[in-house]
């Protein structure tokens, strides 16, 4: 099995020197071909990649962008799998091994990514390193105590992207839409989740990146303006900011019990929360999201991924089939909540679990939209009466979460205007101060067992 490198270059002949004497130095020579795309560079890299006969080179005459050199050195790629690989990179030790392992470790996984020093997101590590002769040190420890260890993902960011040929053969490679280099990386992985394929991060391979190297050394790029074109750029074909697809809703998933194995997750979004949950339990995740995009992300994820109508409570699974069941916002997918929980009691086993974030109402926010006559919600619920959502007979209140949040300015000088009015009519400030600032509940009912509910009513 041959792997084809792939390795944009833009000037910094340093740094890309560097690189390819790490991957000269690191890997298996007779596994993988090298492809160096040239976008018109005017240091000397040139002159040097021409003298290297071991590897393959496409000189452009100009900067064609991340995206199309990438592609041009996919449609000249002869290997199995195919690996996008920064110039301002240095590769360790036994590197792409556990990267290939993990590829071909599941059917379901289309592309992998390593850990490293300097990228956004789940893929980044603390290193105690201070320099480039301490890097191989800190990689074999680090690789030797993860062992074997990964976990999945939305997102892989493109500095060392690997991924299955016959999954670029089916996706595409990245869009040329983007410009330059950002938000192409996402794209390409949204795209592979809504194939099927899964998002793998190889905990014991670690790459050195030394971050925005080609930026920062040529001033005719401006990493500011190419984000924000290409952040727009990837709204006006998503339809969403990157956000919406990588949220992990932190607060509800850390109260899902580790020894739940059936999970359902109602507003699960692209599935990242199910990701994470995946890999911290063993568990199957089924999951209702209206929106088709997203749903069809989650898929990856998600045993299955419905778009049922949670407002009837109409799901098609058998009763007491989940130990736990998520609710991302109660109230903004629910006319009559409190219909809605009794009606989901039914799905839950004995001590199931159902977890819920609820909107404060009291929240300053929510009392500004009142004043504006625009409403964020349609019922009135706060801290103080979030318990009687949950009918006694069939729900015992393990814990209310409150969630706090900082209102933007504007709202934090109503709220003044606000606590000055309750002084001159001599109302209680106590409630206010202390509830406008929590923009949700976060629940954790337990489903009574029948005894427990027969002996309740």
């Amino acid at each position: 099995m041959k792997t084809s490198i792939i390795v944009l270059t833009y000037n910094q002949l340093a740094l890309t020197k560097q690189c390819l004497e790490s991957i000269w130095k690191h890997t298996n020579h007779n596994s993988i071909e090298i492809i160096v795309v040239d976008n018109g560079s005017h240091d000397g890299t040139r002159d040097y990649l021409k003298k290297m006969s071991s590897i393959k080179t496409i000189f452009n005459e100009a900067n064609e962008g991340f995206a199309k050199g990438c592609n041009q050195g996919l449609e000249n790629a002869l290997g199995d799998n195919i690996l996008f690989l920064n110039n301002d990179t240095i590769v360790t030790n036994q590197w792409l091994e556990p990267m290939i392992k993990l590829l071909y470790q599941d059917e379901k996984t289309g592309m992998v990514g390593p850990v490293s020093n300097y990228v956004s997101g789940a893929q980044q590590i603390p290193v105690d390193y201070t320099s480039i002769a301490e890097i191989e040190h800190f990689s074999q420890g680090y690789c030797r105590q993860h062992q074997g260890e990964s976990k999945a993902a939305l997102r892989l960011v493109g500095f060392c992207l690997l991924a299955k040929k016959e999954v670029l053969d089916k996706i595409g490679g990245f869009d040329e839409r983007f410009e330059g280099g950002s938000f192409e990386d996402d794209d390409l992985c949204l795209r592979a989740l809504q194939a099927g394929y899964q998002l793998k991060i190889a905990l014991d391979s670690f790459v050195h990146h030394h971050g925005h190297a080609t930026f920062s050394g040529n001033s005719d790029l401006s990493i500011s303006r190419l984000y924000q074109v290409n952040r727009q750029t990837f709204i006006d074909k998503w339809k969403r900011d990157v956000t919406a697809f990588i949220d992990p809703q932190p607060d509800l998933k850390e109260l899902v019990p580790s020894a739940s194995r059936s999970i359902l997750h109602i507003g699960c979004g692209a599935g990242a929360a199910g990701a994470e949950l995946l890999n911290r339990q063993t568990c199957t995740l089924y999951g209702v999201e209206e929106d088709a995009i997203l749903r069809s992300i989650a898929s990856a994820y998600y045993e299955q991924v419905i778009a049922a109508d949670t407002k009837a409570c109409e799901l098609p699974y058998p009763k007491a089939f989940f130990d736990a069941v998520l609710i991302g916002d109660l109230l903004n997918s629910s006319a009559h909540p409190q219909q809605t929980i009794e009606a989901l009691s039914v799905y839950l086993k004995p001590s199931g679990s159902l977890i819920c974030s609820i909107p404060n109402t009291a929240y300053a926010d929510t009392l500004y939209s009142l004043l504006c006559g625009t409403p964020l919600h349609t019922h009135f619920i706060t801290p103080q009466n979030v318990n009687t959502l949950f009918p006694k007979h069939l729900y015992e209140l393990k814990s209310i979460t409150p969630h706090s949040a900082v209102p933007e300015s504007k709202i934090q000088l109503f709220l003044q205007e606000l606590k000055f009015l309750a002084r001159q009519f001599g109302l209680p400030e106590d409630h206010l101060s202390t509830h406008a600032h929590i923009d949700c509940m976060f629940v954790h009912a337990i489903k009574k067992k029948q005894n427990e509910t027969e002996a309740a009513m």
